[in-house]
């Protein structure tokens, strides 16, 4: 990955990655907080139930499968923080993301806990996190912006899937939790693929349509919208440095 040393660009980078983390912070959605059972959810019949606690479970695995990914990740970057050789800007690019994939693990963990509870509630049996394992894509190179450009592939991959899955659920307060599930992992995806474009800048200005690529998650352009994340190509994860 490219990086360059000019102050003023450092600089920048730094006041970004402040703004960043504040919203990273004040994430926390009270939507990720357990609902109880509703009286919507009794009104479903056995065959809608089950078809919902199905595509839930779904979304379970995929939730689990990024819980795996940064656990991951976080043996690549601690590695890359504690080694002494490298350069004092890697090291601390590195401390960086993993401080930011600690925080995001967080938030995933909330989202697996509730989308647990649902299934449950459906009466359905939820997926174990052991079930759910991540593999990197071929190529992957153990790096730290590489891991950064996953981790945003990832994101970006789980808030489509909840885009997609949202629109057939026939349940109000399951249609919100994975509404608000959705705002984080594109916030995710969003502070991460900032990071991504600061790191390759250079300019101390960033270009502030490539921190938010696409208007919608999912394409829009049939109802009369515009384009959404599916249009825009994965990242490269495997850059020689």
């Amino acid at each position: 990955m490219k990086t360059q040393n000019h102050p003023d660009s450092v600089l920048a980078r730094r006041q970004l990655l402040q703004v960043l983390a504040a919203a990273t912070a004040a994430s926390t959605l009270p939507a990720c907080e357990a609902l109880e059972r509703s009286d919507s959810q009794h009104q479903l019949g056995p065959i809608d139930r089950a078809r919902e606690a199905s595509a839930l479970n779904t979304l379970l695995v995929a939730e689990y499968t990024l819980l795996d990914a940064y656990a991951q990740s976080a043996v690549i970057l601690t590695d890359a923080r504690d080694a002494p050789w490298r350069p004092q800007e890697e090291r601390d690019l590195a401390a960086l993301a993993l401080a930011l994939a600690t925080e995001f693990q967080q938030d995933h963990e909330a989202h697996a806990a509730l989308l647990s509870t649902t299934v449950t509630n459906l009466g359905g049996t939820a997926v174990r996190e052991d079930d759910a394992r991540f593999t990197p894509p071929p190529g992957f190179r153990p790096s730290v912006g590489n891991v950064l450009k996953l981790a945003a592939n990832e994101e970006r991959r789980a808030a489509i899937a909840l885009n997609r899955v949202l629109k057939g659920l026939q349940t109000p307060e399951h249609r919100f939790i994975l509404a608000s599930i959705e705002g984080v992992d594109t916030q995710h995806f969003m502070v991460l693929k900032a990071l991504i474009d600061a790191l390759v800048d250079v300019t101390p200005a960033l270009d502030t349509a490539r921190v938010v690529p696409q208007p919608f998650v999912s394409s829009t352009e049939s109802l009369g919208g515009g384009s959404g994340l599916e249009a825009l190509p994965l990242l490269a994860v495997n850059d020689a440095n």
